[in-house]
């Protein structure tokens, strides 16, 4: 059914940043056979462009176009395979009475091509309901209350006292009859219709159409004139990666003033976390104040690309997993295509908000100091883009997602280091901090700091404790500077981990969807 049929749902889904015919011409890369030419698909697209009566609106974005012509889209895109039946999910609501006389004359003049076309539609006004060839009226409860020739049904209802005035839309009255006031009433409706011609014409021509068919129209159990369907060639895995990953770039290249926002909004944090460590001193005072600085920059870091990525993703959740069920695409192509955007883009903000705090708080080293200080922080960023994929696939709603992620952010930065001497931590919780997303941040940035430190000035107060070197440091924060690998390497590993969970999620969402 999914091969032969179309399916126009009532609600358009689509990326808004896309044009008209860019989206049509998106779908029909995946919808459409791959062994056909690029020139023969420019053909069909702009054919269903013309016919659809899209031409004028085609290089405007859909976000920007009327419901109207938004319907006609989507139902260009269904017409893409030339499929024989058709469904509408109710594809005039929430339009005015043009719109939808419009959407539906198209759907009759595609009738009359020799398609199938099965609508459901509430309320229909006169000038569509007249258009409808045939109708299945249905009660409460999805008894049948009439089925046959839209001509027919003014005859069978007025059998039953139904009155039909002359200025009144005939849908309204009917609509009014298909609601009955009490359990008897809904049976004689049944009742009438179990007992009427248009049952007794509806039951032959079942039987017709089932004797009709013999064994030689058959293909390994397939009907020829379907057999093209199931024929259609869909593009492999890293062609659908490529048009993701082209759909994708469109999106942000269009979102550019957004994006430039956060990324502005990122660096004026970044001003603000390291003003108050200007000019840092390598003395005994000056310990503490690294510390803070190192927590300040990488927890920022963590939460800014975290929750950004947390808060835009799941935007684009309910399109992709109806377009997965629509078969266009698999996750893998999808969720991947998502990061190789994701872990350049976490990479240069990062790279732009360590050059402003790296350069106000004057800190020392030159370009090795750097590369050194911007290591860890960039790790730090792509884990937490990871980690925002990973809630963002698993969660519906990222307030939900909040009640339980937020109590475990309060405990996992309690460990980092900073607020627990963790030499100290009992051993029944020393294991916390190895799930920490803070503490292998903070850590290899602390041993890039400290561990060549061979010399601290001592305070001319004998009452301030003194520590000489940057491996006295690592000790009292309870860091060792033989991790600072293995930092790097368990931050890989929970990018790799966090995101095989992400995309184990997202398949099991996809497979939960219907396309009907």
């Amino acid at each position: 059914m999914m091969r032969i049929s179309g399916f126009v749902p009532q609600q358009d889904l689509a990326v808004d940043t896309l044009t008209v015919k860019e989206h049509i011409q998106f779908m029909a890369n995946l919808k459409m056979d791959n062994r056909l030419l690029k020139t023969q698909r420019e053909v069909i697209v702009d054919t269903l462009i013309k016919d659809l009566s899209l031409k004028n609106c085609s290089e405007t974005l859909l976000g920007e176009i009327s419901g109207g012509e938004r319907k006609r889209a989507s139902l260009a895109v269904q017409m893409l395979t030339d499929p024989p039946l058709l469904f509408c999910d109710e594809p005039t609501t929430g339009l005015d009475s043009y719109s939808a006389a419009t959407v539906v004359k198209m759907l009759s003049q595609l009738a009359r091509r020799g398609k199938a076309v099965v609508c459901t539609i509430h309320q229909p006004a006169s000038d569509v309901y007249i258009l409808f060839d045939r109708l299945c009226l249905l009660l409460p409860g999805g008894h049948m209350a009439y089925h046959g020739d839209s001509s027919a049904v003014r005859a069978h209802f007025q059998s039953m006292g139904v009155e039909f005035l002359g200025s009144y839309n005939p849908a309204d009255i009917l609509l009014q009859r298909l609601n009955p006031r009490n359990r008897d009433d809904k049976i004689a409706v049944m009742t009438a219709f179990d007992n009427s011609l248009a049952k007794a014409e509806l039951t032959k021509e079942l039987a017709v159409i089932s004797n009709s068919a013999g064994p030689q129209s058959f293909y390994f159990g397939i009907e020829d004139k379907f057999l093209k369907y199931y024929t259609i060639q869909r593009p492999a895995l890293l062609l659908q990666m490529r048009l993701l990953l082209w759909r994708t770039s469109i999106s942000m290249f269009r979102n550019s003033q957004r994006i430039l926002l956060r990324l502005m909004m990122y660096i004026f944090t970044g001003l603000l976390v390291s003003t108050p460590y200007t000019q840092l001193a390598l003395d005994q005072k000056g310990i503490q104040n690294f510390q803070g600085f190192h927590y300040a920059v990488i927890t920022e870091t963590i939460f800014c690309h975290a929750y950004s990525v947390m808060h835009t993703f799941p935007s684009e959740i309910p399109v992709l997993l109806r377009e997965m069920a629509n078969g266009l695409y698999k996750p893998g192509p999808y969720y991947f295509s998502k990061v190789l955007i994701l872990v350049p883009r976490a990479i240069i903000e990062t790279l732009l908000f360590c050059s402003v705090v790296f350069y106000v708080a004057q800190v020392k080293g030159g370009a090795l100091g750097f590369l050194m200080f911007t290591a860890p922080v960039i790790a730090s960023a792509v884990t937490s883009t990871a980690y925002g994929c990973f809630i963002s696939a698993m969660f519906e709603n990222i307030a939900t997602a909040s009640l339980l992620f937020v109590p475990l952010d309060f405990i996992s930065y309690t460990f980092c280091g900073l607020f627990l001497q963790l030499s100290t931590v009992p051993f029944y919780l020393k294991w916390v901090k190895y799930i920490s997303r803070f503490y292998y941040g903070i850590e290899a940035i602390s041993i890039l700091q400290w561990q060549h430190v061979d010399d601290i000035a001592c305070s001319n107060n004998p009452d301030i404790p003194c520590i000489r070197t940057g491996e006295g440091v690592l000790e009292k924060y309870g860091f060792n500077s033989m991790n600072l690998s293995l930092d790097f390497f368990a931050m890989f590993i929970a990018f790799c981990l966090l995101h095989v969970f992400g995309f184990l999620n997202l398949k099991r969402r996809s497979k939960q969807q219907s396309i009907y």
